[in-house]
């Protein structure tokens, strides 16, 4: 899996924009996916803390982790548009 696998992955799967950043930094209150010095580096980004940061030796490794993580956070999906009382 590479960055665009993952890409396509978030989207299918129904994950905010919002909710993570895939060319590194320091935005507010996101998943970031990070390549440095040929490592890659998962972590998540808030008031310029790197919370939960993990080391990667492979692009692949780092974007399965990524999209666990996602998935795995009940508050970065996106809402089914669902009308309540209705069936």
């Amino acid at each position: 899996m590479n960055k665009q696998d993952l890409l396509e992955a978030l989207h299918k799967e129904g994950i905010r924009d919002d909710a993570y950043d895939l060319s590194g930094g320091h935005s507010p209150e996101v998943y970031t996916l990070a390549e440095e010095y040929g490592l890659w580096f998962v972590y998540y980004s808030e008031k310029g803390l790197e919370s939960g940061k993990k080391e990667f030796a492979t692009e692949t490794e780092a974007c399965e982790h990524f999209l666990n993580e996602l998935r795995n956070d009940p508050t970065v999906h996106m809402a089914l548009g669902r009308t309540e009382g209705r069936l």
